[in-house]
């Protein structure tokens, strides 16, 4: 099956979505006007269900798409002849061109799209922006329809089509929404987003996003179908969509956001989202930190190796100083803290030393350290020293001795996301 996430080739995208679009018009008729429910009901589920398939690239559905919209247009050019009406000209029009739409995407069925090279065969992606969910979200019609007044304005729940500045029909796990820009698609799926979820997450170098994409349990999209202007560049849309997307998120609730066009992906906060709203933000969507950045360096990492070598060797100069902090002064070290079966690498806020132990609470936030989070107090066998420094009083910090190593590891991380 096609992800939906995907625009269709050859043409399909206009009719598929106009398709789909009238039948959101005869789902709100059926509730404006329930004595149509009769002729309202069928032509909703014969529109729903080419535009769908039509979606899907399946050639079938297009071919019905041409029959159907074919038929209603010769019936409607016979009304016609008995009873001319400027309304029943342009619908007419209307069913005469969508039939033209699925004869031409017919006629160039099975071309490489211009945009595709050759030799790839992967769709291109749609303008679009996902969130992964920790749960499958609770989503009905009016809810979103609240959500998108709340981040696009104007009026989407009236009944008075001369007063609306656009609809949604569908249900979870999907919508459609017709504004005053284009068309949109709005994806609420009680599932993994990837296929393979473990082995997406293996190929990510940071450990925070990798158990983001690794555990989130479903996912929620906006995706642009069409826009009514096709002067302007579907990237254009990436603003709007986002403003929707901060609306939809819940605190809590959201792991990571993605961007399916480019595969560009990063965990969720405020942050990345005001960030993205800015007009470079889609250019730093990999660059914008949600957390410290944990990025995994080897053991046997060289310039690792002589950083802790270098710490160990001068941890009584550490020692010296702890012994006449005052209360401006900060001492910290880094070592193996496990909880859960995990370790995890972590800077600890020193607060007492013993002989062969250190005393303190975790400064910053672990990645999976089962029961511990910020601000947790801890304790380490100064033997598994990793790293430390300290401050006096506005004085620069002294040690630090394994951050050129995390920086180098960390440059061709973002090196590598950068070629992808």
């Amino acid at each position: 099956m096609k992800s939906l996430t995907s625009k269709p080739r050859y043409g399909l995208a206009v009719p598929a979505g106009w398709t789909l679009f009238f039948g959101g018009l005869c789902l709100i008729a059926l509730f404006v006007v329930p004595g149509l429910a009769g002729v309202a009901v069928p032509l909703a589920a014969l529109y729903l269900i080419i535009g769908l398939g039509a979606w899907q690239e399946i050639k079938a559905f297009a071919v019905a798409g041409m029959i159907a919209f074919g038929i209603f247009c010769l019936l409607r050019m016979g009304t016609l002849v008995t009873n001319f009406a400027w309304g029943k000209l342009g619908s007419t029009i209307v069913f005469g061109w969508m039939t033209w739409e699925y004869w031409d995407a017919l006629k160039h069925w099975g071309e490489e799209s211009p945009d595709v090279e050759d030799g790839d065969e992967e769709d291109k992606p749609i303008i679009s922006i996902v969130l992964l969910l920790k749960a499958p979200r609770y989503l009905e019609d009016f809810i979103l329809t609240q959500v998108l007044e709340e981040a696009w304005g104007g009026d989407f729940s009236s009944d008075d089509e001369e007063n609306q500045d656009g609809f949604v029909v569908g249900e979870t796990p999907m919508f459609v929404v017709k504004s005053p820009h284009g068309m949109f698609m709005i994806h609420n799926r009680p599932e993994p987003y990837f296929e393979d979820a473990e082995a997406v997450g293996e190929e990510i170098g940071e450990l925070r996003l990798r158990r983001a994409v690794m555990e989130h349990q479903a996912w929620l999209s906006v995706d642009l179908l069409s826009a009514f202007d096709d002067s302007q560049p579907p990237e254009m849309f990436y603003p709007l969509i986002i403003r929707l997307i901060y609306e939809l998120a819940e605190a809590g609730d959201v792991l990571a956001v993605l961007r399916p066009e480019t595969g560009q992906i990063n965990l969720w906060s405020d942050d990345v989202l005001e960030a993205l709203l800015r007009p470079d933000g889609l250019e730093a969507f990999n660059r914008i930190d949600a957390e410290v950045p944990v990025i995994p360096v080897a053991e046997d990492d060289p310039a690792m190796v002589a950083a802790v070598g270098e710490a160990r060797r001068r941890w009584p100069e550490f020692l010296e100083q702890f012994q006449s902090r005052s209360d401006d002064d900060h001492f910290g070290v880094k070592a193996p803290v496990t909880s859960g079966g995990n370790t995890e690498f972590i800077w600890i806020e020193v607060s007492g030393l013993e002989p062969e132990y250190i005393h303190g609470k975790l400064g910053n936030e672990p990645v999976a350290l089962d029961g511990l989070s910020l601000g947790s107090v801890v304790e380490v066998p100064v033997a598994e020293l990793n790293d430390w420094y300290f401050t006096r009083g506005e004085g620069d910090p002294v040690g630090l001795f394994t951050v050129k190593a995390v920086q180098e590891a960390q440059n061709r991380f973002r090196s590598a996301q950068d070629s992808e």
